[in-house]
């Protein structure tokens, strides 16, 4: 076997990647899909003789600090990061700084970096006309208190496709969770006399949360009220009615991430675009027509 150490010295690369994880669960953390996407990056980083290392940050580090002291340290030739928020600070000091790099996630106010990311004004868009046909006239988001970018692209698709098939502003509302859990704001507006009859949320652990609250509410849902969900659900696959949901091919968001550190190492990076990837719509059976008692 050749000496890797020795290799390394001569070549100055150490043949790793390192991906850059939240140590918590839920929407603002890690979650089972995301470990589909990194087993096939480490799948196709090991056709190429490349280890993938996983380094998680926890919940009281400031992510641009911790990625800092990453790099300082040269523990690998190129990083993965995810959780991107909009002016990712972490962005632009990967590309002030060189390292090689991609972004799971885009962010807005960013031009010129290398990203992989799902189509999430293509799926807002989607999930807004589907909704109107049915017959709902109130819908909700259900999102983090703390937007992360994917949210906000979604929140911003949803809107502006809801104006366009000639509804108010208005008839979008933000439902903010808080651990997982409604606001004493969301759980008001829930509650109250013009409260959405469709939702979508941006996560499954989201999606559990509504579950909880609309049983307590007395709504049935699938019947009363529907219920979509961004991403294929692995804790909340147990849900009664099953979860609707958008689906994507986890592995090959792997593959594409790979593609990206791969062709940066050649030095042809700038030659292999970012890429959006597509959400399918899976019909489950927690989406439905407006009930007629609550469309008034």
């Amino acid at each position: 076997m050749p000496n890797q150490s020795g290799r390394s010295l001569r070549s100055g690369r150490t043949g790793i990647v390192a991906a850059v994880i939240p140590s918590q669960a839920g929407p603002e953390g890690c979650d089972p899909g995301l470990f589909v996407v990194l087993e096939g990056l480490r799948r196709s980083l090991q056709q190429r003789g490349l280890d993938l290392i996983l380094l998680f940050r926890g919940a009281d580090e400031d992510p641009l600090q911790h990625l800092q002291r990453i790099v300082q340290r040269r523990i690998a030739d190129s990083v993965v990061i995810i959780q991107t928020i909009p002016g990712d600070a972490r962005i632009a000091f990967l590309k002030a700084t060189g390292v090689e790099y991609v972004a799971f996630g885009r962010s807005a106010g960013i031009d010129g970096y290398s990203f992989v990311d799902f189509d999430f004004e293509a799926m807002a868009v989607d999930a807004a006309r589907r909704f109107v046909a049915d017959g709902h006239r109130r819908l909700g988001v259900a999102t983090a208190e703390d937007l992360l970018n994917y949210q906000a692209l979604l929140i911003a698709a949803f809107q502006a496709e809801v104006i366009r098939l000639g509804l108010p502003p208005e008839t979008v509302r933000l439902i903010p969770m808080a651990n997982g859990e409604p606001t004493a704001e969301a759980r008001a507006l829930m509650a109250g006399p013009r409260a959405p009859t469709a939702y979508v949320a941006t996560h499954e652990s989201l999606a559990m949360s509504l579950y909880r609250e609309l049983t307590r509410l007395g709504h049935r849902v699938g019947d009363d009220v529907a219920v979509l969900c961004t991403f294929p659900p692995f804790e909340a696959r147990w849900l009664v009615p099953a979860l609707t949901y958008y689906d994507s091919d986890l592995n090959d968001v792997g593959r594409e991430l790979a593609l990206r550190l791969i062709a940066q190492a050649n030095g042809d990076g700038e030659d292999l675009a970012s890429r959006l990837m597509p959400l399918r719509f899976t019909p489950r059976q927690s989406h439905g027509r407006a009930a007629s008692r609550l469309r008034a």
